[in-house]
Parts: C-alpha cells; structure tokens; sequence
C-alpha cells in the first residue's frame, strides 16, 4: 500500500479515490476527469491496478469521467470477499460498480486480463455498455491458456528459487518472466512489490467467446494488440479476431509489447478518441 500510495502521489491530474460497495467486496477507484464528462471504465491487465492507466489519464481526463479500477480478486485496494468462479460474476460485480457509481451506460477499455472482462461485460450486460477497447487481451479470441500456465506457475517458481539459492537482494520485476521494463518505472517498482506479494488470488482463467456470442454483441468495438506481443502472434490475432467478430475494428501499435497503452500512451489515447468520437452509441 506504500508503494500503491506514493506512485498515486505522482498522480498526473486531480482524482478522488472511492471504494464502493459490491457483491463480491469493497471495490476501489480512481476516478479523474469531469464529473459530467462521458463515463470511461478502464480496466487493467492482471495484478496491474488502476495505476497501469497512470500515463494515459492526463490526456483522457481531457474527454471523460475517468474511472480506473482495481479489479476485485486481484492485488490492489479492492478486498474480494470470496473466491470468483466464472465470467457471470465478474459481469455482476461490474455492474454493482455501474450501480455504486451512478453510471448507467459507460465506453469501457481494458488491457490484457481487463480487455476480456470489457467484451464480457459487452456480451452479457449489453444495456450497460456502448463502446469497447480492449488492448492486447487474453483468452476472448483464442486460448493462451499454457503460456499463461507456464509463465505463472512453472517460470515464475524457478525464478524466485533461483533468486533465493544466490541469495539475490534485487527486487523482483516484470524482466525475470521476460518482459522488457515497463516505461513507468514507478509502475515497475510497484509491481515488484506486488509480484512478490502475491498469496491466493481470485481469478478464472479468461475462456474464448464463442461465435455466437461474439456476433451477438451491440456495442463497436475496437482491437489493440503491440508488435512485440508475445503471448500470441499480433497480425494472426488480429485477422482471426475480424474473422471471428464481424465489425470489430483493429490494428498493430508500433513500438508496443503487452503493456501497450502504457507502452506508447500518447498513440494508443488518440486511436481511442478517434474511435469513440467516429461511433456513436448503438
């Protein structure tokens, strides 16, 4: 929370820190922007928190009522209050959040983990939201499920053993799992701290919309993947992504791994203005 506290200190733009009351706990947010503002939710990739947004606010605060989430069951400020079993609850828990604060239909952007909880919000809530971005998502598309397996539970363990037989006293960082520093540094340090805090987590592993569901949702939507993506092939995803989601708008951020929007804040917020300023609401 000291780490979380100190990189909010460096908060580019004022904001309010709200925890609002859901089914599944206390939620927190940091809302940014005009209060009558268009709503934008941002969620964040996993163990992420709001803060992942922390280089793009000043720019969308410009357009929105900005608010970004620390997703409940995840490392952050919200408190899970049990273990979440699939993809309706967090749709119901979103909604609570809607609910708690004012917000009746909103535009939502997610990155990685958050870009498949904003299609699923998309698909099974539809009255609830007009407009997506999602930003290098997981599952949704297509299945990552054994990269992410190998990268969380086999890479991740050897690592920290690794570090504990050389008796390393250098803070752990997104790098061990082979991800290039982040352009926040302040973000990386609080990461650090997180992955090595991590205990019992509640998350699902994301599924693959099927067909079906995928052409039945309203709102338009818009596909972000970097060109150094390494979860899945960015071109390959991309066009089976349109293939599968007739309508889906996308493209390849130049200069952008996993992280994106953090990655290159300034190309990725005006792709995202662009798009919601060209379609209006369903």
């Amino acid at each position: 929370m000291a780490a979380y506290d100190a990189l909010l200190r460096d908060w580019p733009v004022p904001y309010e820190e709200l925890s609002l009351a859901t089914r599944l706990g206390p939620t927190y947010v940091v809302a940014s922007g005009p209060a009558d503002a268009p709503p934008l939710v941002l969620l964040p990739s996993f163990a992420g928190s709001a803060t992942v947004w922390r280089l793009n606010v000043a720019e969308l605060s410009l357009h929105y009522r900005i608010y970004a989430v620390d997703v409940i069951g995840q490392p952050g400020k919200s408190i899970a209050s049990q273990r979440l079993r699939n993809r309706h609850e967090y749709a119901d828990w979103l909604v609570d959040l809607l609910d708690a604060l004012g917000v009746q239909r909103t535009a939502i952007a997610g990155c990685s983990f958050g870009g498949f909880l904003a299609l699923n919000q998309a698909s099974l809530t539809p009255d609830r939201v007009d407009r997506v971005v999602l930003i290098n998502p997981v599952g949704t598309f297509a299945s990552q499920f054994w990269k992410l397996f190998y990268s969380a539970r086999i890479k991740r363990p050897i690592v920290k053993q690794a570090r504990r037989l050389r008796r390393s006293t250098k803070a752990p960082s997104l790098a061990d799992l082979g991800i290039r520093p982040p352009r926040d540094a302040m973000w990386g340090a609080l990461m650090a701290v997180m992955m090595s805090a991590i205990s019992k987590l509640s998350i699902i592993t994301p599924p693959v919309f099927s067909g079906r569901e995928l052409r039945a949702i309203r709102a338009p939507a818009l596909l972000l993947i970097g060109d150094a993506e390494k979860l899945y092939d960015p071109q390959a995803m991309l066009k089976l992504a349109q293939k599968r989601m007739p309508g889906l708008q996308g493209a390849i951020v130049p200069d952008a791994d996993h992280i994106a929007a953090m990655a290159q804040p300034d190309d990725v917020n005006q792709r995202i203005i662009r798009f919601f300023d060209a379609t209006p609401e369903p």
